[in-house]
């Protein structure tokens, strides 16, 4: 690992600690819960860089520079979400992929912005720019994104 690996693992790290919940156990499988975290992952970094504009911290150009290349894992992690909401009948899903991707960009839409988690983000979003490797981004999106919204949901749909 690089000496700038280094630095963006530690911030990776405190970033972690910083946002993700604790992990808990699934109810989908693993490469649809990775599909999941992935996707949330992206979801909460267009969020938290438009939450960011707003107080004055401008994140986009690393956010679009990380979108731009994982590209293709943010689309296959939508379309796995998209083939597993289809396929399954509890309630959240009756409106599909959309009703899904609206309630995750809900969830992070209204909460507290200051320009130290904007800071870190910035950094994280400017080294998966760097670094277009899926596997980087999906121990990223597992660091930040523990337990996905989706596998909350599929567990209350069980009980």
């Amino acid at each position: 690992m690089t000496r700038p690996l280094h630095a963006f693992a530690a911030t990776l790290a405190l970033a972690g600690l910083t946002l993700a919940g604790p992990a808990q156990a699934a109810c989908i499988d693993h490469q649809t819960a990775t599909a999941a975290q992935i996707h949330q992952f992206e979801t909460m970094m267009m969020v938290v860089s438009l939450r960011c504009g707003r107080i004055g911290y401008d994140m986009r150009s690393s956010y679009e520079g990380m979108v731009n290349a994982h590209q293709a894992p943010f689309g296959q992690a939508a379309t796995r979400l998209r083939h597993y909401l289809g396929g399954n009948d509890f309630d959240v899903h009756s409106g599909g992929f959309d009703r899904y991707a609206t309630i995750l960009g809900n969830s992070y839409g209204g909460g507290a912005t200051s320009f130290g988690t904007c800071q870190t983000l910035d950094q994280v979003a400017g080294e998966l720019a760097k670094v277009p490797d899926v596997r980087l981004l999906a121990q990223v999106a597992e660091v930040l994104i523990a337990r996905p919204k989706l596998d909350e949901m599929a567990c209350a749909a069980e009980n």
